[in-house]
């Protein structure tokens, strides 16, 4: 993992596995916010925002695509791998790694997250 940052919880595995995705709100800010995806009983973390022009990838539909896991940005149907952010065409989202502990799932990440946004 490059970087720095801190295991993060963001919540219990059995609420967050109810939303194939959803938007972590960031206390650095809506730029900082990340997309949490469930599928096939996994999660996966990745900027919330599309590096092609900022479309909102917790939006977004999960699809397999070439025998991968993808989600489609919701704005002008890019999709991006969520193992590893790439996309055909070059276009990279940052992933972070996600792991379940017990009940609670946490993200590697540079400050704390929410499910719901802070008063701003």
């Amino acid at each position: 993992m490059e970087g720095t940052g801190d295991w993060r919880c963001i919540g219990k595995v059995n609420e967050l596995s109810k939303k194939k995705c959803q938007r972590l709100y960031s206390a650095g800010g809506k730029m900082s916010d990340l997309a949490l995806f469930f599928h096939e009983g996994k999660f996966y973390a990745m900027e919330a925002w599309c590096s092609h022009l900022g479309g909102p990838l917790f939006s977004g539909e999960i699809e397999d695509y070439k025998g991968r896991c993808h989600v489609m940005c919701p704005w002008h149907g890019y999709m991006f791998d969520l193992q590893d952010g790439k996309n055909e065409i070059g276009l990279q989202q940052e992933v972070h790694e996600v792991k379940i502990e017990g009940e609670d799932v946490f993200i590697f990440y540079k400050t704390a997250l929410s499910t719901s946004p802070s008063s701003e």
